[in-house]
């Protein structure tokens, strides 16, 4: 008798199984919830982190291009959505004036030049004294198409009258346009532009997922000041946006 009681007492009643049934089922509510909330933040810390480093990317690729560029080359054109630029592929001093409207000397295709080097990309293009850029892309006369080179010559295409001489008789020699551009939702690259008629073809994606209500804002140099460009640039995935403001400087050397 003594052992059935025993054996009646060491058990569990009804109760305390439905009480240590639903202990259970709350701390597995309040460990799944937990897990959940964990994997939640490290997601969208992660997402937040692959962004940071596509916009960090993105920006330094488009400063260390726009840094050479000939600062009155930049201009913000498809309803503020582009920016184009021509790169600066070398440059140095000429050694007599040039024939321009105030000199009134003769239109000629020779420069005798320094010596110098084409550093970057092609040199496609000569400019002297251009103090917008009206005077690059339209019919002004601060742009001609290089015909030949030498280290101490320059042949244009044609005969020319320049606009105006530079103050230092500096000329630089330019590779064909290039172009930041956000569309559709995209970051785009566009390079080896068609000067008269830009076509935005073939882009190379830089970021997907890119909005901006002002991607570029432009503060025009002068003899006097640099070129400022201001990017402002939003990075979304996942629910997550970071948004990227750099400021670009250009520096001036008329």
């Amino acid at each position: 008798m003594s052992g059935r009681k025993q054996n009646a007492a060491s058990g569990f009643s009804l109760i305390e199984l439905i009480v240590v049934i639903v202990i259970l089922s709350i701390l597995a509510v309040f460990g799944s919830q937990f897990v959940i909330t964990t994997t939640q933040n490290y997601e969208q810390t992660r997402t937040r982190a692959l962004l940071v480093n596509t916009g960090r990317q993105a920006l330094e690729q488009m400063t260390r291009q726009l840094r050479g560029a000939l600062p009155y080359s930049v201009r913000v054109i498809n309803g503020g959505n582009c920016l184009q630029f021509m790169p600066i592929a070398g440059g140095g001093i000429y050694l007599s004036a040039v024939p321009d409207a105030a000199n009134g000397a003769p239109a000629s295709n020779f420069i005798g030049v320094t010596s110098h080097q084409e550093e970057f990309g092609d040199a496609n293009w000569v400019s002297i004294g251009a103090m917008s850029a009206n005077e690059i892309y339209g019919p002004g006369a601060s742009l001609r198409a290089l015909a030949a080179r030498s280290e101490t010559n320059l042949i244009l295409s044609s005969s020319f009258s320049w606009q105006r001489n530079s103050i230092n008789r500096r000329f630089y020699l330019l590779d064909n346009p290039q172009a930041f551009c956000v569309q559709a939702g995209n970051l785009n690259f566009f390079s080896n532009l068609n000067i008269a008629a830009p076509g935005f073809n073939d882009p190379i994606l830089m970021a997907q997922n890119v909005t901006a209500t002002t991607p570029f804002d432009l503060t025009v140099g002068s003899e006097n000041r640099n070129t400022i460009v201001v990017i402002d640039l939003n990075f979304t995935s996942g629910g997550e946006t970071v948004n990227f403001r750099q400021q670009v400087m250009i520096r001036n050397v008329p």
